[in-house]
């Protein structure tokens, strides 16, 4: 049984390589993706008003940072 669980762990993770090596080709705006508590991550709508502010905010830490090292 526990050789069916990795099999399947490592099943998921390829799916989520896979699926970042898609967007990473594919020319797209940025998206926001939120996660509360611990359900599935969703992807919020582009013109939604918290998905403005979330962008917005995180735009603001990017130019504020610059692309200092983490320490």
């Amino acid at each position: 049984m526990k050789q069916r669980r990795a099999i399947g762990r490592i099943g998921g993770y390829a799916e989520e390589v896979a699926a970042a090596m898609r967007r990473r080709s594919e020319k797209r705006k940025p998206r926001v993706r939120v996660r509360v508590g611990h359900a599935e991550p969703r992807v919020l709508p582009e013109d939604s008003s918290e998905g403005v502010r979330l962008q917005a905010l995180c735009q603001s830490i990017v130019d504020a940072e610059g692309a200092r090292p983490i320490e």
